[in-house]
């Protein structure tokens, strides 16, 4: 289908017309948001179906209950597990609301401010100035702000990372006979075939003779008709008789640890799902979705940036625990329920399932659980997060053992520093960015191009004859656009909150400034060969400078909570006590290179042989190339450089790597999001 580019504005535009659009737009209009805006929704399916069922627990009085009392259709205040005894939530009540019922409200919205809503699906969404431009399958747009509610689209799952589905197949029945209490729900009644995962029934009493009755499953796989159809007729005749189906309610929820990949563009807001409103553990969203929504509206009151939807750290450990649980032994899930329904009080495990517990009440909780499953978990997300720690953990120990070598013996140092460094330049230190042929295609096949190869060979000459011409500038430029590059890839690895160009060059330049000026007198010498200023500081002063930065990328790493980020600080600390070269080896080698390669092999989806193979041809060239650099730069009539191998291994390193630095910075913009 053709795309019609008429570039229509708006102030707001929904990428979706479910709950969570629909949430918004009565909070903005209760808070006078509407007024004067021209607003678009935009979704493919026109929701005139009841396709969805929506709940959620609070008390009578809580905000989501007053402001949400007009969509609730049914309401309960007695829950029963495995159909035990009833027991009361109050002052709670278990709410529900019906999809449609949600649909008419949007509508009525809609007819009131006289909004624009059009039957179609959002396809791009790019930044322009001062917007957001919305492609669609049938149009262009833009907008001030776009509030994003299309299905999430989850990360790759990390070791200690578990994805499973809540499917669910519900009949909404009526029996020859009523059931005999109709303000109870039961929530979970395992008393059904597990068929090798978790299963349950869900029984809502709707009133006027129905019932629905739901067999909800969580698993890899979805529930089909085939598996729910024999389960439901055997369970609904045991426990009500005859009966007859009245409407079928299918559906399925993610239950994901894994992050959300959004879209990190300035005026996006995610929403619903999107934003991370689902709990993982249990697939209740609706309150989640309506409590962002005010802090949305109370954001956009007063100008100010949107909040995300922030879950406790303690929980999402919880979350994770039993979806992994879940996953591994799903045959557990059954006797975790059961135990935490039997030996609890329902109204404090809804407490503890709203996240609104104390570590003490938590703990109590959990004594009540089968305990070595969830020791068990605790030592697979243990493992999981050693392991990935454990690179900048031996980097750190390494340079602790390089640094009492140095001061026991110089002379042993010396040449386990020059075989170190040549190993590891040869293997991952040059061949990192022996790839960037690849970069471009994303496509381990694509044939080495003439034209590429001029093109980056080019750069790096044209960078070669700045240090011949201007080694000042070339110097300043080197070492700007290696503080961007060495934050971006540490950043990237690393994701500490809100990553943006500010704190890549911060981060960067503080890593040179620690390596550089911890080693003055060092630094002094190649800036001397390299014919340009040198730094106006003593030694003393130049370590004591690179302790600060150090304490504060200490500092820094607790705050954003990144151990890995913690451990490179550290190396960086001891590294100042170590010579100039070994001091940037094991920065550039260790953590840099080492981050970089592991970030070509998941974009690439390559395991170290096939990518080491690729970059072989270039690394190679590396060495020519190198060799070249000797002869031409200790030439002197074609330049003022001095034969000093250190001072040539830094110009050379500059040289290649302004074309890598661009390279890589396409790549984590369009083809790897951590």
């Amino acid at each position: 289908m053709s795309i019609k580019n008429h570039n229509n504005k708006v102030d707001y535009l929904f990428a979706g017309a479910g709950a969570s659009a629909t949430l918004l737009l009565m909070c903005m209009e209760k808070q006078g948001l509407l007024k004067d805006k021209k607003i678009l929704i935009l979704d493919p399916d026109a929701k005139h179906n009841n396709d969805k069922t929506y709940c959620f627990w609070s008390d009578q009085n809580e905000q989501i209950t007053v402001q949400c009392q007009h969509l609730i259709s049914h309401q309960w205040s007695e829950v029963s597990v495995n159909r035990n005894e009833q027991e009361s939530l109050l002052p709670k009540k278990y709410f529900h609301l019906s999809g449609i019922d949600v649909y008419k409200e949007l509508r009525r919205i809609i007819e009131q401010h006289n909004l624009q809503r059009i039957q179609s699906s959002v396809v791009e969404l790019t930044p322009v100035e001062n917007g957001v431009k919305v492609i669609t399958d049938t149009n262009i747009w833009e907008s001030t702000i776009v509030f994003d509610s299309r299905p999430p689209k989850y990360l790759p799952l990390k070791k200690d990372d578990a994805h499973l589905l809540q499917s669910f197949i519900g009949y909404v029945i009526t029996t020859d006979e009523p059931i005999s209490n109709i303000n109870c729900v039961d929530l979970m009644d395992f008393n059904v075939e597990q068929l090798g995962t978790t299963q349950f029934m869900y029984v809502l009493p709707l009133g006027e003779g129905k019932t629905l009755v739901e067999l909800t499953r969580f698993g890899l796989d979805t529930i089909t008709e085939y598996e729910a159809k024999p389960i439901l007729d055997f369970y609904i005749t045991q426990r009500f008789g005859n009966y007859q189906i009245s409407n079928i309610e299918t559906g399925c929820i993610p239950m994901s640890t894994a992050d959300i990949s959004a879209e990190a563009l300035p005026g996006v807001i995610p929403i619903g799902g999107r934003a991370g409103a689902v709990k993982p553990s249990t697939g209740y969203a609706f309150k989640n979705m309506f409590y962002h929504a005010e802090k949305i509206c109370g954001s956009l009151k007063n100008n100010l940036p949107s909040t995300p939807i922030v879950q406790s750290s303690r929980f999402r450990f919880y979350d994770r625990l039993l979806l992994l649980i879940l996953t591994r032994q799903p045959s557990l899930g059954k006797s975790i329920f059961e135990a935490l329904f039997k030996k609890n009080e329902t109204k404090n495990v809804l407490q503890f399932l709203d996240e609104k517990t104390t570590l003490i009440q938590d703990i109590r909780i959990f004594l009540t659980l089968p305990i070595k499953p969830f020791l068990r978990a605790v030592g697979w997300v243990a493992s999981s997060r050693m392991q990935k720690i454990m690179t900048p953990l031996l980097l750190l120990l390494l340079s602790i053992l390089m640094l009492l070598i140095y001061k026991i013996t110089p002379p042993i140092f010396n040449w386990i520093q020059i075989i170190m460094l040549t190993v590891g330049l040869f293997l991952v230190g040059i061949p990192h960015g022996a790839v960037d042929h690849l970069l471009d295609t994303n496509n381990l096949k694509s044939p080495i191009k003439l034209g590429f190869v001029i093109n980056y060979l080019g750069l790096a000459f044209l960078n070669l004859i700045l240090w011949i011409l201007f080694p000042i500038g070339a110097l300043l430029f080197f070492i700007a656009y290696s503080a961007w590059h060495f934050g971006q890839t540490d950043l990237k690895e690393w994701q500490p909150k809100k990553i943006n160009t500010f704190k890549n060059s911060a981060w960067g330049i503080m890593i040179l400034s620690i390596i550089l000026l911890g080693h003055v007198v060092e630094t002094n010498n190649i800036l001397t060969n390299m014919k340009a200023i040198e730094i106006p500081i003593h030694n003393i002063m130049g370590k004591q400078i690179s302790v600060m930065l150090s304490l504060a990328g200490i500092m820094w790493a607790i705050l954003e909570k990144r151990w890995k980020m913690l451990l490179c600080s550290l190396m960086l600390l001891v590294s100042i006590e170590l010579p100039l070269i070994t001091s940037f080896g094991l920065y550039f080698i260790g953590q840099h290179s080492m981050n970089g390669w592991s970030h070509l092999k998941q974009g690439m989806k390559v395991n170290n042989g096939r990518l080491y193979l690729k970059a072989l041809p270039f690394t190679i060239g590396a060495l020519v190339l190198f060799v070249a650099f000797i002869f031409l730069l200790s030439n002197n009539y074609l330049s003022d450089f001095n034969e000093n191998l250190i001072t040539i291994f830094f110009v050379f390193i500059s040289c290649i790597s302004f074309p890598h630095v661009m390279a890589m910075n396409k790549f984590y913009k369009f083809k790897l999001k951590l």
